[in-house]
């Protein structure tokens, strides 16, 4: 008797146009992060320091440092239907800040970009995780610096809670040299 294997496949070989939708999207706003399909597969790169719909405080680079955001996107097997994990790599928070709601960062160092499960649908873009990455960033570098203790809950995508302690803190940081 003759047994047939079935070849599995990953999402995206299951789902071409998913993965052209996903990448659309991702080039879209952060053409520096590139795909490679490898497993389940990942996109890797540097993400802009302030690319929110309002303006960027003059001299942010005052708190963020000169080096640029790198993260790791890392798609499941299981995509859509679960979010893919966005990894910072550089600058990559110490273990020690892994698994404190007050900082966002998940035990496997990955980012808690979402507040529950509600929030993920198969239709949803990682292009919104990766923006909330970006912000992310930014309160991560206010927390480096001493200027906040901990994260906000909702973070900056679209709350300017933190706008104008960041322009105080860099203007300090201006004063100081």
């Amino acid at each position: 008797m003759k047994t047939h294997q079935l070849k599995s496949l990953t999402w995206w070989e299951a789902e071409p146009d998913l993965l052209d939708r996903e990448l659309k999207a991702v080039n879209e706003f952060f053409p520096d992060l590139k795909w490679v399909g490898d497993g389940p597969g990942y996109c890797h790169g540097p993400v802009p320091s302030w690319p929110f719909l309002r303006p960027a405080p003059q001299n942010l680079d005052r708190v963020l440092g000169d080096v640029p955001f790198e993260i790791r996107v890392q798609y499941g097997h299981a995509f859509p239907a679960a979010p893919p994990s966005v990894f910072p790599l550089e600058p990559k928070p110490p273990v020690e800040l892994r698994s404190f709601t007050d900082y966002h960062v998940l035990s496997d160092g990955s980012l808690c970009l979402l507040q529950d499960a509600e929030q993920w649908t198969s239709s949803s873009l990682t292009s919104d995780l990766v923006l909330k990455a970006a912000a992310w960033r930014v309160e991560y570098a206010l927390f480096e610096v001493g200027a906040i203790e901990k994260m906000t809950q909702n973070g900056i995508v679209v709350d300017d809670v933190l706008d104008s302690l960041l322009v105080e803190r860099i203007e300090e940081l201006l004063l100081e040299g």
